[in-house]
């Protein structure tokens, strides 16, 4: 086995404890991987000297001190790191398993479904989206199934490239608080994440200025970028709890004051969980934030 094959095997293991030489040995062995211990000396002495790893000298009852080593910042930081990639490796295949499931078990139609549930058979709905991917255009293509008459804007952001050809869709540029089109236009504002911070507060005046009285304003947002979490107990909840804690996703409003700022602009607010989505939906949009 490789050496740098080796040293992650060794970082997993001393997650959580301070192990001398033997002992790493006996827990490779259990998971049959063989390595001569004069090698394995030599690996633990240059993860020391990357800082990968710490060490003391502890006493025995019979014999020499031994010497037990223990994680260092820097093989926090590596674990971290494969932690993370292990993450986004299941994210790619976990979108393209979402990609090809059939119709009628199809992620992207439950959240159409929901989102147009109470749009005009010809009413004009607005797109926003800061990124795009295969996941935003099944999305947009499953919307225009949900509502085959209606007008789609999909407004992306200027730095955003995207090539869909969907009827009745255009495509404009624009940003959060900056959607190129008239007040009161749209029976339908979609929003797919959320601007942080500070900044959510004047998107909000802009999407309800583009939204006609009568419509529905919808957020969806991956739900570890909102919720709080605090001893998750399935696989799926300890990645999006380490998604929230380890990476910027601070920044973004959590799930309650989201849904505090939204009662402020609609009498009626919604939230649905949908995979690792939430989608939240408000209508009857409150006549003094006009």
């Amino acid at each position: 086995m490789k050496t740098d094959d080796l040293e992650r095997i060794i970082l997993k293991i001393y997650k959580g404890y301070e192990l001398h030489g033997y002992e790493v040995h006996k827990r490779l062995e259990s998971q049959s991987i063989e390595v001569e211990m004069g090698r394995l000396y030599r690996i633990l002495n240059n993860m020391l000297k990357k800082g990968f790893l710490e060490s003391v000298w502890q006493k025995s009852l019979i014999g020499p001190k031994k010497r037990v080593y223990r994680l260092g910042r820097k093989g926090e930081e590596e674990l971290d790191k494969i932690l993370e990639d292990a993450i986004e490796t299941v994210h790619i295949f976990y979108g393209e398993y979402l990609l090809n499931l059939s119709p009628d078990a199809s992620v992207f139609n439950q959240i159409s479904s929901y989102v147009t549930e109470k749009m005009k058979e010809r009413g004009n709905i607005v797109f926003f989206t800061p990124v795009y991917s295969p996941i935003i255009e099944k999305l947009l293509t499953s919307i225009r199934s949900s509502s085959p008459l209606a007008k789609i804007h999909f407004v992306r952001h200027r730095s955003v490239e995207a090539d869909i050809q969907l009827d009745n869709l255009s495509i404009l540029d624009g940003e959060y608080w900056d959607l190129p089109l008239k007040e009161g236009y749209a029976d339908l504002v979609m929003i797919v994440y959320v601007p942080k911070g500070d900044s959510f507060q004047g998107a909000m005046r802009e999407w309800c200025r583009v939204l006609e009285k009568s419509g529905t304003l919808t957020i969806l947002i991956p739900t570890a970028l909102i919720n709080d979490y605090e001893d998750p107990l399935t696989i799926g909840d300890f990645v999006e709890k380490y998604e929230r804690e380890n990476r910027r996703d601070k920044e973004y409003m959590n799930k309650n004051t989201t849904l505090s700022l939204l009662r402020d602009w609609f009498n009626k607010v919604e939230e649905k969980h949908i995979v690792h989505m939430t989608v939240f939906r408000a209508s009857e949009k409150r006549v003094f934030h006009s």
